[in-house]
């Protein structure tokens, strides 16, 4: 029988038991990498869905059009093991403290895996990854700790992977590289303990922010009606849900990709994921049958322009006996424009978000979801190890069921964020 929760810990352990006694003849065989930071500004909107209101921002007001002060302590540490040229290891984690009334864990476990490669012929290579790992699809989260260098809040799609997406298995790639430096990569992924995948992006909606879900972290839900005592949905967990975790339905997802590099130039890829919830009920939590398209492609378009992109669109649906409870549909999209000067790198995103109640029964709850996004970011580094950043973000949404269940469809948000961040 499959079992995410003692497989894949069991996994990174077997791996990491062939790796470690192998030494590396310098002082990188084990490096620590990592960064604290500073964050404060001025939010305007609803209470933020991480303090359990229908706001899509980290932290809010009382009511549409209430602003407030919001402040964040956060450190984020990883050890990187490369004990040799074929080995790789990570573990990562975060800790966290804010102003705001946040629900979640102030710190948590986001990484945990090991990587074996080895040359396949003369122009390919192979690498197996097992454990804990975010699946290798973001445009923008390119740095070392899956941050972005483009913006302090990420995009829609990146904060929904951020909160609930975290595969927990095997993935395979395999890359052929041609003659004038192109690459060709093929990759599998099987995976368990993501069986709430789409929990988050049906009963609360799309949200920006940065932040990282920790392994088996509880993460609030809004006060939608049909989930309070008496709802159609009240035997889930009382307004929470498990972003990532043991595994609830032992029948593992599975996704595969493309992807095709040229240099430096350009890239794309494209995924489809499938988290293969069997839709029931487990205690207190539903297993979600998620599946979605994803793309994404990324231009240099100069040595100091660069353009990107990503979409994904899908399903997600759980059900009672015989019929389905929720099915609803998604998709959500960004373009993302930066230059890099000698003033700082500046930037600029636009997002649109959708979910469609396929059912629409009232009783259960209208869970359309519409929203756009314009964020305006400018970071710079200061010195070898730190960087300073201001952001301002703009969001346009509302939420049917915010308006069923007592509170104003209008879930408009706007933020003006500064951040001083030193590196390790």
């Amino acid at each position: 029988m499959y079992r995410s929760k003692f497989f894949a810990p069991t996994l990174v352990l077997a791996l990491l038991s062939f790796s470690m006694p192998i030494t590396a003849e310098d002082d990188q065989a084990v490096e620590l990498i990592g960064f604290a930071g500073m964050r404060g500004g001025w939010v305007e909107g609803q209470p933020g869905w991480i303090e359990g209101g229908f706001g899509r921002l980290a932290a809010g007001g009382e009511a549409p059009g209430d602003s407030d002060g919001w402040i964040r302590g956060e450190t984020q540490l990883a050890l990187r093991f490369n004990p040799s040229v074929s080995w790789q290891a990570k573990v990562h984690a975060v800790a966290r403290a804010s102003s705001a009334s946040n629900e979640g864990d102030t710190a948590g476990l986001t990484e945990a895996w090991a990587r074996y490669r080895r040359a396949v012929g003369h122009r390919g290579e192979l690498a197996l990854t097992g454990g804990l790992f975010f699946f290798p699809s973001s445009q923008e989260n390119i740095d070392p700790l899956w941050a972005s260098p483009y913006t302090l809040t990420y995009s829609a799609i990146n904060s929904w992977f951020a909160e609930e997406f975290r595969p927990l298995g095997l993935d395979a790639e395999w890359q052929s590289f041609t003659e004038d430096g192109d690459i060709w990569s093929l990759g599998a992924t099987v995976f368990g303990g993501n069986d709430t995948l789409g929990t988050l992006v049906t009963w609360r909606g799309w949200a920006m922010h940065d932040r990282l879900s920790g392994f088996n972290e509880v993460l609030p839900l809004p006060p939608v009606f049909s989930l309070d005592d008496g709802g159609s949905f009240q035997a889930q967990r009382r307004f929470g849900t498990t972003g990532f975790g043991s595994d609830l339905d032992d029948r593992p997802g599975w996704a595969a990709r493309a992807r095709y590099d040229r240099g430096n130039a350009f890239s794309g890829q494209v995924a489809w994921i499938d988290n293969r919830g069997n839709r029931m009920l487990h205690g207190n939590e539903w297993a979600w049958d998620t599946r979605f398209l994803h793309a994404g492609g990324h231009w240099q378009v100069t040595e100091a322009a660069e353009l990107m992109a990503e979409i994904t669109s899908g399903n997600t649906r759980i059900r009672f006996p015989g019929v389905p409870w929720v099915d609803a549909d998604f998709r959500a999209a960004y373009l993302l424009a930066s230059i890099d000067t000698r003033t700082g790198r500046w930037s600029l995103r636009h997002d649109r978000f959708h979910v469609d109640d396929l059912l629409e029964n009232a009783d259960w709850g209208l869970f359309n979801d519409r929203g756009r996004t314009l964020t305006f970011a400018w970071i710079r580094d200061i010195g070898a190890r730190s960087r300073l950043a201001v952001e301002l973000l703009l969001l346009e949404s509302e939420r049917t069921v915010a308006e069923q269940s007592g509170f104003p469809p209008d879930t408009d948000g706007l933020t003006l964020l500064a951040e001083w961040r030193t590196r390790f």
